[in-house]
């Protein structure tokens, strides 16, 4: 069997004789192949430019998830499932372990790295498929794990390699997420004064909008939208909105992201929780 190298190389190849599909295969499989059973920190054999990863498994990433992201090749989860299948067990919140990588510290760097881009990309998918809900949720989840990594958010000056990739697209990123947030908000402040009908909204609705909204997609193309696939649930406590929100065990009409957000919420949600028990046993 090739190693992952060899398979890196014929990836390579395949994409500078145009053959996309071949080299995108290739680069699935280099990266299983590190993954299973190979150094998982071992450094490219050449010299590369200072942006670019400097391990064999992070510069086989990299070229991964970008024909994910390049518009006109139009890699989805529906045209290749196999691929979205690895690249969505590296989104943030999988519960997937990956104990090769968690054996160094080094190895725990790529594997932030990679579930930091993982979580941009399955974003930037998402927001492609008009479901913002998702494309924030997947976001934030990105940009909160690079936070426990200072390098990858404060790039240390003369920094090179797999931290210098990774800074440069939470910089490119981080506008679009910004987008996103602010049009949930507003899409639900106009949710809010549009709705006569005293329903409450399901927990995920694709909803059209009172007015219709600018949305940027991945190529940078504006166009506006007149409807959402949209979260309709906020956490009470820190705003996030979700799809798989927990409840209040006690008045089951507020929401929470998990234990931490209902403890902080608890000082001022408890007034009110008490008076909704209280109305709805009299």
């Amino acid at each position: 069997m090739s190693s992952g190298l060899l398979l890196f190389q014929a990836a390579e190849q395949s994409y500078a004789k145009g053959d996309i599909n071949g080299a995108f295969d290739h680069y699935q499989k280099s990266i299983k192949k590190i993954l299973k059973d190979e150094n998982v920190i071992a450094k490219l054999p050449a010299i590369v430019p200072p942006d670019f990863p400097q391990e064999l498994l992070g510069g086989v990433w990299r070229n991964f998830v970008g024909f994910f992201r390049d518009p006109e090749m139009n890699f989805t989860e529906e045209s290749h499932p196999e691929a979205y299948k690895l690249l969505n067990s590296f989104r943030p919140s999988a519960q997937k372990p990956h104990p090769r990588l968690e054996r160094s510290t080094r190895g725990k760097i790529l594997l932030k790295g990679m579930q930091i881009t993982a979580g941009f990309t399955l974003g930037l998918l998402a927001w492609d498929k008009r479901d913002r809900a998702t494309a924030a949720k997947r976001y934030r989840e990105a940009l909160d794990l690079a936070e426990t990594h200072p390098p990858f958010m404060n790039l240390p000056p003369g920094t090179i390699g797999w931290e210098s990739y990774v800074h440069k697209d939470i910089l490119e990123t981080k506008e679009n997420l910004g987008r996103i947030l602010q049009n949930d908000m507003l899409h639900a402040d106009l949710l809010a004064q549009s709705d006569g009908s005293g329903k409450t909204p399901g927990r995920r609705d694709v909803v059209d909008l009172p007015l219709p909204q600018m949305s940027i997609d991945k190529t940078g193309a504006a166009t506006l939208e007149s409807s959402v696939a949209f979260a309709t649930n906020a956490c009470s406590s820190c705003g996030k909105r979700d799809l798989k929100l927990l409840r209040c065990g006690l008045c089951k009409t507020t929401f929470y992201c998990n234990a931490e957000c209902q403890k902080a919420d608890w000082p001022v949600h408890k007034k009110v929780c008490a008076g909704k028990i209280g109305k709805a046993s009299s």
